[in-house]
């Protein structure tokens, strides 16, 4: 395993099977500092994960000359909640951008597979 660390704060970790000339190889190409460790084990039981109803869209308001959007992540919606239910909350709530307080007019899923609206 490969641990990655960016300008101290952002640690990343790769799972990679390989040589340590292989690693000393690699390490010269990636950013940050990188640690080699050791994999002793695998396995263990599985775990059972609960569906995570994700969302994605995109929120802004459309004028005549312009067209201003943000758009927002949520990873945990209620499962019975579907993209009508979001619009009906961030239409009119949410800012049109990141930069100004203007209210937005439109609430678009982002990603979605079809029918789920």
């Amino acid at each position: 395993m490969i641990k990655q660390v960016i300008n101290g704060k952002n640690a990343r970790t790769v799972n990679a099977n390989m040589s340590s000339a292989d690693f000393t190889t690699l390490s010269a190409v990636l950013a940050g500092e990188c640690t080699e460790w050791e994999l002793h084990s695998e396995g263990g039981s599985a775990a059972t994960v609960p569906f995570l109803n994700f969302i994605k869209f995109s929120t802004g308001k459309a004028t005549i000359s312009n067209r201003y959007c943000q758009v927002t992540n949520v990873p945990h919606v209620k499962v019975s909640k579907t993209l009508s239910d979001i619009r009906t909350a961030v239409i009119g709530s949410f800012d049109q951008d990141y930069i100004s307080s203007t209210k937005c007019d439109y609430c678009n899923g982002v990603g979605m597979k079809s029918g789920s609206n």
